[in-house]
């Protein structure tokens, strides 16, 4: 699967960085896509949601109490972004540091319990995904810029060989 990382500049700010995945041959982020599924059906939580985005990028930052970690999911940095147990709707990131947020998409929680029920298509192309943010930041081709206060490098991942 061919993808880039994209910052998206309206959530983005001084305390964090707010990033979403976009796949080759699509023009939406896989934000958007989620934020078009469920704007109709769960308006009000989109809506909380963006502000939750926009609170963390630019006056909080990436803190603990913002993000669910769920128990059992192979890369520890992967987390929903927290929300009222009244809610339905999750959406799912993979946090770099205290620095830089990666969004990558959610779904409505079922009321399911166990492993196979957290386990769903966007929590699994996410898990994908921060295996191969977290290689790349190892061998030193995305790192954070101090300066810019963005994440830098090579944000584009490709099958045939990062």
């Amino acid at each position: 699967m061919n993808y880039e990382i994209i910052e998206l500049q309206q959530f983005s700010g001084k305390r964090a960085g707010i990033y979403s995945v976009m796949v080759a041959n699509d023009n939406l982020t896989l934000f958007d896509h989620f934020v078009k599924a469920y704007v109709k059906e769960h308006a009000g939580e989109i809506r909380s949601i963006t502000q939750y985005l926009a609170y963390i990028g630019n006056r909080y930052g990436i803190q603990n109490r913002f993000f669910k970690v769920k128990r059992g999911w192979s890369a520890e940095v992967s987390c929903a972004l927290f929300d009222h147990p009244e809610k339905k709707l999750r959406l799912y990131c993979f946090r770099i540091g205290t620095a830089a947020l990666i969004i990558g998409g959610g779904m409505p929680r079922t009321g399911r319990t166990g492993r196979t029920a957290r386990m769903g298509v966007p929590e699994k192309l996410l898990d994908r995904i921060s295996r191969d943010i977290s290689r790349k930041i190892q061998t030193g081709d995305i790192y954070w810029s101090d300066q810019d206060g963005r994440l830098e490098g090579n944000l584009i991942f490709t099958t045939e060989g990062d």
